[in-house]
């Protein structure tokens, strides 16, 4: 097949057709005032970046035929009647870089499925949600810079978006949980490993386990016991064993303790980990190194541990503490916990030691912590 047809109706309800060649990379049906589309054809389009659906009045879209358009990139529908949208379609798209959808009727868009790839262009009144797995994705600089909002007058909207992030208790109430795995999933293969932290913690919190979101590995092993058959319930509860499974290895393999909420674990099966916490925590300290130079102190290693993130937490530290006063080591020396002090020539040329095996990516989530940089 060297050509399709894509067929469209006037608002008349009159049928007309428009002509393509299956290698176009750019298809552009623009000010056709189509008010329906059939995007069928476009299936047999496999080298399609761009198609421009814009200036027409579609008040609704099939996406759907474009599920395995891998190189898609753009896609433009702005200025058009569409009251709802379904990007679901898009979910396996990694290529996908824009999306426009100014200027139509939408009111709620769920961007679940191109959120982690894609900027998109929207009218600023449109309310926008996401799953709570995406909740720690983005820094607050970054979700601003993956959208691209308007007014009604036409003016950007240079305020940060604001999103809805819906929890997994609320979704089971409209869903079945082997879809809502299949939604977990499909977000979980558009992200690379430097971000699992981030998306295991937005998960966790999202299934209502905050206290275990210090797992840091693969988040997909979070999900292993799973089965489609299970209802929501079940398969909470399968996560929740699951992960205490996992943050045990994580421990006793000398992995970090933080953000494991021991109080909570109390009254769950989670609370045979609570003696290896404190015990590994106490280790963390020990084996933490300050780096210093004059009156400046690197506090990195700190923030990855326990005790150094409440106490510097509550010292209001940053990464670096400047002063010759050195209420930190005077804050740790009155809990019993005094730290090793390592005096260096170079900050910036000095490895960082950590007292634990942690990943670069729950190091660039407590750091991006540490900066108040999400919402």
């Amino acid at each position: 097949m060297d050509e399709i047809k894509i067929k469209y109706w006037s608002p008349h309800g009159r049928q007309e057709e428009s002509k393509y060649r299956c290698n176009d990379e750019r298809i552009d049906f623009i000010m056709r005032a189509a008010k329906r589309i059939d995007l069928t054809n476009l299936q047999h389009c496999p080298m399609l970046m761009t198609l421009n659906l814009a200036n027409n009045m579609l008040e609704e879209i099939d996406l759907s035929p474009l599920e395995s358009n891998s190189a898609l990139k753009e896609l433009r529908l702005e200025n058009n009647h569409l009251t709802s949208i379904d990007l679901w379609p898009f979910a396996g798209c990694q290529s996908l870089e824009k999306i426009n959808l100014t200027n139509n009727r939408l009111q709620f868009l769920d961007l679940t499925p191109v959120l982690a790839v894609t900027q998109v262009h929207l009218d600023s009144s449109v309310v926008i949600s996401a799953d709570n797995i995406h909740r720690y994705l983005f820094t607050t600089k970054e979700l601003g810079e993956r959208f691209q909002l308007i007014r009604p007058d036409r003016v950007p909207w240079t305020a940060p978006p604001v999103l809805m992030w819906t929890n997994y208790e609320t979704l089971a109430t409209r869903m079945e949980w082997s879809e809502m795995k299949k939604r977990i999933l499909a977000v979980l293969e558009q992200v690379p490993p430097e971000k699992w932290y981030h998306i295991q913690r937005g998960l966790l919190i999202g299934l209502g386990m905050g206290e275990l979101a210090g797992y840091d590995g693969d988040p997909s092993n979070l999900l292993k016991t799973t089965h489609d058959y299970m209802n929501y319930h079940q398969a909470r509860r399968a996560i929740f064993d699951r992960t205490v499974d996992l943050l045990e290895q994580q421990i006793n393999d000398g992995g970090p303790t933080l953000f494991l909420e021991t109080e909570a674990m109390e009254k769950t099966s989670a609370s045979k980990l609570i003696g290896r916490i404190i015990t590994a925590r106490q280790l963390e300290i020990e084996n933490a190194v300050v780096l210093k130079r004059a009156s400046i102190s690197v506090m990195n290693s700190l923030w990855l541990t326990h005790y150094g993130y409440c106490i510097l937490n509550a010292l209001d530290v940053g990464m670096r503490h400047f002063g010759a006063d050195n209420k930190v080591l005077k804050s740790f020396d009155e809990l019993g916990f005094p730290l090793k002090i390592k005096e260096v020539e170079s900050l910036d040329n000095t490895p960082i030691e950590y007292p634990m095996n942690v990943t670069e990516s729950m190091k660039d989530f407590v750091y991006n912590q540490i900066e108040n940089a999400y919402m």
